[in-house]
């Protein structure tokens, strides 16, 4: 049984607990079931767990997207979604927690976006490739405030740990897709690649050291440089495509990672708010 620091009293010998003034309470099992009451003394409908985590999720990112990180705690959490501690508990363990749902979350759907585009694209691996990368992009820079709260939290100096937590929660979710796709590519004879998996390390790898990149197109853009800012995204994803042909046996220029437009209409919708 995990007993949390808020939850803490004084023990009986029995193991009962005590109020303060040393009466004796009743015992109350808190699990992720449980019918606690609303103000209105009606009783919350009964969910499965998935949905209570969902709950949780919708309720933590409206509040991340809204407010950003440092001005959201758990109890802002709870309030939203009209969880008790017990529920919010039994899935997660710390506001960072309810951070990595969410990021996994957003990447699932951009994924899940961009492998629609992939489906519709007619051509070899390397175009149904490429037509996933073009989403990816046009569906984050659609998406301004959820990006902004995303880079804010990891582009803050002395977040390194949140940095690490939001990259860790991405490439999980990426690893499987991009696998899928570079299988795809080798099966037709379209790529040629020694070892898929080394081939996604690799990648992810181009993805997880952007955070500097990043930070110095966000800074040019807020100075009011949108176009440095750009370039500098740009140059950075030029350079990952040349190595993700090499990477994936394919001439020079086949990967199209490079896509300015989309950077620019990202970084003026992060300045402007």
């Amino acid at each position: 049984m995990v007993v949390f620091p808020s939850a803490l009293r004084a023990l009986t010998s029995s193991g009962r607990p005590l109020h303060t003034d040393g009466r004796l309470v009743e015992r109350q099992a808190i699990s992720d079931n449980a019918e606690p009451k609303t103000q209105s003394g009606a009783k919350r409908t009964r969910m499965p767990p998935e949905m209570r985590r969902a709950q949780l999720l919708d309720a933590a990112q409206r509040l991340f997207f809204a407010r950003g990180w440092d001005d959201v705690t758990i109890a802002d959490v709870l309030a939203e979604a009209g969880i008790s501690k017990g529920g919010f508990y039994h899935h997660f363990t710390a506001k960072e927690d309810l951070l990595d749902g969410v990021v996994e979350r957003f990447t699932r759907e951009a994924l899940k976006a961009a492998d629609v585009a992939r489906a519709l694209a007619a051509g070899d691996a390397l175009t149904r490739f490429n037509a996933f990368l073009a989403e990816t992009s046009r569906w984050k820079a659609a998406r301004a405030p959820q990006m902004k709260f995303i880079l804010g939290a990891m582009l803050q100096p002395g977040n390194e740990v949140l940095f690490q937590r939001i990259s860790a929660a991405s490439a999980a979710a990426a690893a499987p897709v991009l696998r899928d796709m570079i299988a795809d590519g080798v099966a037709e004879g379209c790529f040629d690649v020694p070892q898929i998996d080394l081939a996604v390390e690799t990648i992810l790898a181009c993805a997880h050291g952007r955070r500097a990149v990043i930070q110095q197109a966000v800074r040019a853009a807020e100075a009011g440089d949108t176009d440095a800012g750009t370039d500098i995204l740009d140059s950075r994803m030029i350079a990952e495509g040349a190595l993700m042909d090499r990477l994936l046996g394919l001439p020079g220029g086949s990967i199209a990672l490079s896509n300015p437009h989309e950077y620019r209409l990202m970084l003026r919708a992060i300045v402007d708010g």
